[in-house]
């Protein structure tokens, strides 16, 4: 039994999709696909008792899912892959993105709300990786936004 189950995919497809304008494409992972690499990542919480979920994105993902809420250029997009960094507007935008991102996590029936971010190349609070390396509920999706570049986003509860 999954302690926070999720929607499905298309439930992402379509919370992304209406956000971002554009189709949106999300599949679970080959088995054993993981975030590596650059990566945002945002802690969400939830009420009493409290649940905590991990959300990770690869540096590609985080920067197209930034660039594709306000139509930046693609080419933003890959200057922060080579830098290996976002850049202020990137954050903001990926920010509002997780912000929304909550209501997929509330899917579940309890509400989550976004905490923490640590952007590309910033570090996440070091007990928090841990606890998602040890964790045994780990959901990977692949995503894909046409125009831009794709990425994994890994759910992970704490």
């Amino acid at each position: 039994m999954q302690i926070v189950p999720l929607p499905p995919p298309t439930e992402l497809e379509k919370l992304l999709g209406a956000l971002l304008g554009r189709p949106v494409k999300a599949a679970k992972a080959p088995a054993g696909e993981r975030v590596a690499g650059p990566q945002a990542v945002a802690l969400f919480v939830s009420g009493e008792p409290v649940l905590e979920m991990l959300v990770r994105s690869d540096l590609p993902l985080a920067a197209s899912l930034a660039a594709s809420l306000s139509v930046v250029p693609v080419t933003v997009v890959r200057e922060a892959i080579a830098s290996g960094r976002m850049e202020q507007g990137l954050q903001e935008n990926l920010a509002e993105v997780l912000n929304v991102l909550a209501r997929f996590l509330s899917g579940s029936g309890r509400p989550f709300r976004l905490g923490p971010i640590a952007f590309p190349p910033e570090p996440f609070a070091a007990d928090k990786l841990t606890l998602a390396e040890a964790s045994d509920e780990v959901r990977v999706f692949t995503v894909e936004i046409p125009g831009y570049a794709a990425g994994v986003l890994e759910f992970v509860t704490l």
